[in-house]
């Protein structure tokens, strides 16, 4: 588990030795260890991963019964490699075992170290852009639009193409709770941060990474002159960044302006959006409350006029594949999940988690991917899981100033 923040670079080895996806592997090694907590362990179940087993059995058996999964030899496979399964899975796991602190403090070295990583890889891709690139998203027809766009993936294509957009805006907002303005680190995460969400080009990454450096500003802990600090030195590595850019003939601006604003691009993507909107109201009602499976039925793509493969803004997705019930028990399933954080940082001020899992939530208004077996989404409840062990066994609160998890950067 220590090393898990790796994960990328795992994925890259074990393609390059075995030819094949480490997410098989995965898949694969979670049964055996779920069994034996099962067996030997008392275990917990939190509300949020109570509600996601119970949304993960209907979205299962929504799978069954509208005919996704075609035929009964099919269900054992499709269970082993569903990503709400291994979710489940892997959440249990984490729910009950135990960290330290020690193991707090080399994961958030090891995090740091992937951060820097992402950065190193991200530059080299703008000049080399299959540099580090998974196969898998080369060779994908699906994936032509988004590779002539020449959108940096940094180490992440090893797991999924939107694995980015996730999982790097949650490193750096955990980052960010760790370390503090006066660590020599600190300004090597607002950097990454910065550097890598404008080179993806991807709109929901930007915005993703906004929320996470947002903290900064929000922290009751922050008095008014460390706010402005933080503020002017954000402001400040901006500037910088987009200078230096501008050297190497790369142009923040234009990002902002042809992927957020889309003043060069007849607004495709806000009109993508726009005929989801309409395509639901249209298709929903005629399955309201149950749906019709985790799956884009022929009608809908033909309304949506090849813009898009499926309703693309997740929560309107997932009320057409599930209805008002199966969405419900997932929205429920989040509430926990984000009260559970908002109450860490509350009590901890530790804001790194929260902020994480809200960005993963807005991000899904502009996509659809609620995958809570993302690296992110594991590491951010990692932290909360070690918060709330501390919470049950000390009876005096953290000292939230270094705090536990402030590592020693001489």
């Amino acid at each position: 588990m220590i090393l898990f923040p790796f994960y990328p670079i795992w994925g890259w080895a074990f393609a390059v030795v075995t030819n094949k996806n480490i997410t098989t592997f995965i898949n694969f090694l979670w049964v055996p260890i779920v069994l034996y907590y099962l067996i030997t362990k008392s275990n917990k179940l939190p509300k949020y991963l109570l509600f996601l087993i119970i949304f993960t059995a209907f979205h299962l058996t929504s799978a069954y019964f509208n005919g996704i999964i075609r035929s009964d030899s099919e269900i054992l496979y499709y269970i082993l490699f569903d990503a709400n399964v291994v979710a489940c899975a892997l959440l249990f796991i984490i729910e009950n075992t135990e960290f330290d602190e020690r193991f707090i403090k080399i994961m958030n070295r090891n995090i740091f170290l992937v951060v820097m990583i992402s950065l190193v890889v991200s530059l080299i891709q703008v000049k080399f852009p299959s540099f580090f690139i998974s196969p898998a998203i080369t060779e994908g027809e699906e994936n032509i639009a988004f590779l002539e766009d020449t959108r940096i993936l940094s180490i992440y294509s090893w797991l999924n193409i939107n694995s980015i957009g996730i999982t790097f805006p949650i490193l750096i907002s955990l980052m960010i709770s760790v370390f503090e303005l006066k660590d020599k680190k600190f300004p090597l995460i607002i950097f990454s941060g910065i550097i890598v969400s404008f080179l993806t080009k991807a709109r929901y990454v930007m915005i993703s990474t906004i929320i996470a450096f947002s903290q900064l500003f929000m922290s009751s802990k922050l008095s008014i002159r460390n706010k402005i600090i933080y503020i002017s030195f954000f402001l400040v590595s901006i500037l910088a960044i987009d200078a230096l850019a501008e050297n190497y003939g790369f142009s923040i601006q234009q990002v902002i302006d042809q992927r957020i604003l889309e003043k060069d691009d007849d607004m495709a993507s806000a009109n993508a959006r726009i005929t989801s909107y309409y395509v639901f109201l249209q298709k929903f009602p005629e399955n309201p409350w149950f749906g019709v499976g985790p799956e884009t039925r022929a009608d809908v793509v033909e309304l949506l006029g090849g813009q898009a493969p499926l309703i693309h803004i997740g929560y309107l997705s997932y009320l057409y594949f599930y209805g008002i019930a199966g969405f419900l028990i997932l929205l429920i399933s989040i509430f926990y999940l984000l009260k559970r954080a908002f109450m860490i940082g509350k009590k901890y001020l530790f804001w790194g988690s929260f902020y994480g899992l809200v960005a993963f939530c807005i991000a899904n208004t502009t996509f659809v991917y609620f995958n809570f077996s993302e690296m992110g989404i594991i590491l951010a409840v990692i932290y909360l899981k070690y918060f709330e062990d501390k919470s049950e066994t000390d009876s005096s609160e953290i000292d939230a100033e270094p705090g536990l998890l402030q590592v020693n950067s001489n």
